[in-house]
């Protein structure tokens, strides 16, 4: 086996990264035009997180990457986008799983399954919101329904039982084949795997789903709309992960998107930007807006008018900068960046309005 120079690997794999880049823009567009204007749908592109307290196999904090997220009152979908030129297919492993390979150019190779990938997405995103799910969601309502109280387990409400669900959208390119009359799960909920202009009309209609059985008149189907947030709620969340979202260090494949939109947010609520994690030393007020000069990026208090530089800390593994080593601050065009060469973590502090 031949082990090829990074430089070299990324360079040959460029038209590769291009191609799954242009298919995630597509379908962030489908999805713009489709629920820019719902108050009730909102959208996350690119969305990764880091979590220490879901570490790696060798100790590093856990990563997830998340094409497209979308939250709703009911649960959220994760949509991962692909591309893929040739035929892509899916067939049953014989074991409930699901085996995939692509064939292009007469040439046929397994991938991975996307399904399952998704999978494990969602489970790392339930893990990290049910941490913080006392500041994010309040205790169960008194009047919902006894399924709805057994899910929660306890009077303070959380996220182990979120519906999540999956689609799988291929770029309009690619053609997909189902071996052997395979279909998608549909336990506990609906699965898809489809073309990328069919996305927005699957979401709507499953959200559409979760609405009429959470009704006190809707006929229950399933576990649809059992499990729901106050629409303050899923704001709340959605600035939260906007909040932490960890673009990847420099160099980095994915560097050319930086930030998650937040897209299908009602006019009263703003893209939302990272709270600085300081106080003006001058006079304490936390009413504090980032800066850059000459000598170098700031805090600047509101109130008092005084600077306070910006602390170098990371937020996740702690490391501590010094005299521009280690961990730094950069910015990029609207974006703040704090950057730790320990753990390779850009961490987004601050978005000019």
């Amino acid at each position: 086996m031949i082990v090829k120079p990074l430089e070299q690997q990324q360079e040959s794999d460029g038209p590769v990264l291009r191609a799954g880049m242009d298919a995630e823009r597509q379908m962030a567009h489908y999805l713009h035009r489709r629920f820019a204007n719902d108050p009730g749908v909102y959208v996350l592109h690119d969305l990764r997180l880091v979590d220490p307290e879901q570490p790696e196999h060798d100790g590093r904090p856990g990563v997830c990457q998340i094409d497209h997220l979308l939250l709703h009152r009911w649960g959220a979908f994760i949509v991962e986008s692909k591309s893929a030129q040739g035929e892509v297919a899916v067939r049953g492993d014989r074991s409930g799983g699901d085996e995939w390979t692509r064939t292009y150019k007469g040439r046929k190779q397994g991938i991975a399954s996307p399904i399952q990938q998704a999978r494990r997405q969602a489970e790392f995103l339930r893990g990290f919101l049910q941490r913080h799910r006392t500041d994010l969601v309040g205790k169960v309502a008194s009047v919902l329904c006894p399924a709805a109280r057994l899910l929660a387990r306890d009077d303070q409400r959380g996220f182990r039982h979120m519906p999540i669900e999956i689609v799988v959208a291929y770029s309009d390119s690619a053609t997909i084949g189902r071996v052997g009359g395979w279909t998608e799960p549909t336990k506990p909920f609906r699965t898809f795997v489809c073309k990328a202009d069919t996305v927005a009309d699957k979401v709507q209609a499953e959200v559409s789903s979760h609405r009429a059985a959470s009704s006190l008149l809707g006929k229950p189907k399933g576990k649809y709309g059992i499990w729901l947030m106050a629409t303050e709620e899923v704001v709340k969340v959605a600035e939260f992960l906007a909040q932490h979202h960890s673009p990847h260090g420099p160099g980095a494949t994915r560097e050319l998107r930086t930030a998650p939109e937040i897209a299908a947010v009602s006019p009263a609520s703003p893209p939302a930007r990272a709270a600085p994690a300081a106080d003006c030393k001058h006079c304490g007020g936390v009413g504090l807006s980032a800066h850059w000069g000459q000598y170098g990026y700031y805090w600047k208090c509101g109130a008092c008018g005084k600077n306070t530089p910006m602390p170098k800390t990371c937020g996740v593994c702690g490391a501590e900068g010094v005299r521009g080593r280690g961990v730094k601050i950069r910015k990029e065009g609207p974006k703040y960046f704090r950057a730790c060469e320990k753990c390779g973590i850009d961490e987004c502090i601050w978005v000019e309005r």
